[in-house]
């Protein structure tokens, strides 16, 4: 896509260094200095937004304020609001406690610290030239300093209107094809009104795409009227810095070079009217059109051992490329379909040219890797993923390509085909469960899932089932495989895409099979820090679209968690021995009177005949071996007799809590009661 006429050069970010380490000369203490000042747009009347940047000798604290003072012959917005206002620090973001301006003078208040020496770079919007040319001193202080440091700028013509339509230099590229490598060369052009150019400014490059630049750019692959750059920084993702070197000082034109190690590539769409513009002292320059052809490389083949619709398979990729390739270049591979590369691929699965990759990673249905350092460079490359990586098909017949970047190039696949049919069962879920085995907040909690049927087959060790945690859930980016099992047995393999859970199963299961996925405790994943009802979500590789969803109830810490037939409970993270463990008798839990009290707090008596429960305005009163309790008065029959254990009565728990107020989540043995 050709670019369109931009706003103009934005946030100015501190110097990075980005080549070899260099020895800073000491420097005496001073006070505030203003480096930079620019506008996006110096024309006469025009409204804009301006960037100062500027370092400070004091510190601020949170609370201190940033006054910058314009001329009055110029416009300020009186309502200026925070979002037409930024702040950063060495390039962070710095919060804006408030904004106000009084008498042309913005008034920034900071909610952060910003340490003594820190390059600070101030962003106005709404600000309005003045209507006559001329030069113009912009001031800075801060609550630090008792008086204001200046710079100036010139306002003339508007920066729109500047350059010539023809464009005011060349912009020459080693070569003309879309996305290859290149090296630039700008200019050589003269400077407007005199202007020349001053060791430590900046000169900035706006390049046509965003695709054409790499992370970063070595000073050493850049030069200025032919000497090497001070730095060179890439700021607002197509916007180049590039500071003037003593060699170049005083000189009135501009001639900049790009080495082709520099890393830039032509865009990655062809076009006639690409053009760079350049800016320099407030005012800018725009190239003549540079025309981009069509890439020039051949498609490249793909082969596979298995082409079944849905299959596990080897791919191999066979390319022939345009200039040949080295050791340590990146290559990233695009498969056609999420879902069908796994979430963890081992580098040892992956060969180019017959030796295994380096730096592996994967993004979704994108595989990125680098060639050995003791590859043989060579401009035929054959990539393959291995069986053993379980890469999979596309789950529907049809035609499908791949996309490949092989050093900042990119090269798409002949078609190849997937055949067959795979059609889900129709299955009925509505019955399946979700459930937490903690439902406290920010406690470590299990999953158990009970899946009434599946609609279409999972191979062991190939597909898997992906349980989807809503966004507040921590869930650990190594889990065990021993702490998840797949209807009984150990899953083969686990991984954490983000917030979801990737479990491939160690055993088939066949289509309409009902499936008990458990997720112990051990696995690390902690329940959401805020109470509330959360939709917990299971899909498989094998079936499009969601399989079923569940609420999950996240209750407040004080909530208090226990299990069957163990003799604790937990709360607010405390655990606490119980004399004795919760049983059930014909389905009804019974619980030992002092739960009540140590647990959730009600007053309690007891003998070895009797128990008394008292909370608020309610008094129940039980007998050991009868089933009757009387409540404030009135007889009500228990679901389960009183038992005595270890000298202490036990009583139903779901009676007690009805008649208190509290709520009861039970998971499979897991209990949490609530108010």
């Amino acid at each position: 896509m050709n670019k369109s006429a931009k706003k103009g050069i934005s946030v100015l970010l501190a110097t990075t260094v980005l080549t070899s380490p260099f020895v800073m000369e000491p420097k005496a203490a001073q006070a505030l200095s203003i480096e930079e000042v620019s506008a996006d747009d110096t024309g006469a009347e025009e409204e804009t937004e301006y960037t100062i940047e500027f370092e400070i000798d004091k510190e601020l604290k949170s609370g201190d304020t940033i006054y910058v003072r314009f001329p009055s012959d110029y416009s300020v917005d009186k309502k200026l609001k925070k979002s037409d206002v930024s702040v950063k620090d060495d390039g962070d973001k710095v919060t804006i406690d408030s904004v106000s301006v009084s008498k042309n003078v913005v008034e920034i208040e900071i909610g952060d610290r910003i340490k003594k020496g820190s390059v600070v770079t101030v962003e106005i919007d709404n600000i309005t030239n003045p209507d006559d040319k001329g030069s113009y001193s912009i001031e800075v202080k801060t609550s630090s300093e008792s008086t204001y440091k200046s710079k100036k700028i010139s306002i003339g013509k508007s920066s729109s209107s500047s350059s010539s339509s023809k464009g005011d230099f060349e912009a020459s590229h080693s070569n003309k094809n879309a996305e290859e490598s290149i090296s630039l060369t700008l200019g050589k052009f003269t400077l407007a009104s005199k202007s020349k150019l001053k060791e430590g400014k900046y000169i900035y490059v706006d390049f046509p795409t965003r695709d054409m630049l790499p992370k970063s750019i070595s000073k050493s692959d850049v030069k200025v009227n032919g000497y090497k750059a001070d730095y060179v920084t890439i700021i607002d993702s197509d916007t180049v810095r590039i500071e003037v070197p003593s060699g170049a000082d005083g000189d009135n034109y501009i001639k900049l070079e790009f080495s082709s190690s520099a890393g830039i590539v032509n865009p990655s769409d062809p076009g006639k009217s690409y053009y760079y513009t350049l800016e320099y002292d407030s005012k800018k320059y725009k190239s003549k059109d540079v025309e981009i052809s069509g890439a020039s490389s051949t498609p490249f083949s793909v082969s596979l051992s298995d082409s079944s619709v849905g299959a596990r398979s080897s791919y191999t990729l066979d390319f022939d490329l345009s200039s040949k390739l080295y050791s340590n270049s990146d290559i990233q591979v695009e498969f056609p379909e999420w879902g069908m590369v796994p979430p963890v691929l081992s580098s040892s699965n992956v060969t180019v040219n017959g030796d295994q990759v380096t730096g592996l990673s994967v993004n979704g249905n994108k595989v990125s890797f680098r060639t050995p350092s003791g590859f043989s460079s060579s401009n035929r490359l054959s990539v393959k993923f291995a069986y053993d990586g379980y890469l999979v098909n596309p789950k529907s017949a049809g035609s499908y390509t791949i996309t490949a970047k092989v050093d900042n190039k990119t090269y798409k696949s002949k078609d190849f085909q997937i055949s067959g049919v795979v059609a889900p069962v129709p299955v009925d879920n509505t019955q399946a469960t979700i459930g937490l085995t903690r439902a406290t907040a920010s406690t470590p909690a299990g999953l158990q899932i009970g899946i009434k049927a599946l609609g279409a087959p999972i191979v062991r060790n190939q597909g898997f089932i992906e349980v989807v945690l809503p966004v507040g859930f921590k869930v650990p980016a190594y889990v065990p495989t021993n702490t998840v099992t797949v209807n009984g047995v150990a899953a083969n393999y686990v991984g954490a895409r983000g917030q979801n859970l990737i479990i491939v199963p160690s055993t088939d299961i066949p289509a309409r099979a009902a499936v008990q996925v458990n997720v112990a405790e051990s696995a690390g994943i902690v329940n959401p820090g805020t109470p509330g009802v959360y939709s917990i979500g299971v899909y498989t590789s094998e079936e499009k679209g969601l399989l079923f969803a569940r609420p999950a109830n996240v209750v407040a810490l004080n909530g208090v968690s226990f299990k069957a037939n163990v003799a604790t409970f937990t709360k607010a993270g405390k655990t606490t021995k119980l004399a004795v463990a919760p049983y059930t008798v014909n389905g009804n839990t019974l619980m030992p009177t002092t739960f009540f009290r140590d647990a959730l707090g009600f007053s309690v008596s007891y003998t070895k005949t009797t128990a008394k429960v008292v909370s608020g305005n309610t008094v129940m009163q039980f007998k050991v071996g009868s089933n009757i309790v009387n409540v404030n008065g009135q007889n009500v029959t228990l679901p389960a007799a009183v038992q005595l254990k270890n000298n202490i009565p036990t009583l139903p728990l779901k009676t007690i809590a009805d008649r208190t107020g509290y709520k009861i989540i039970y998971v499979n043995g897991n209990y949490t009661v609530y108010k």
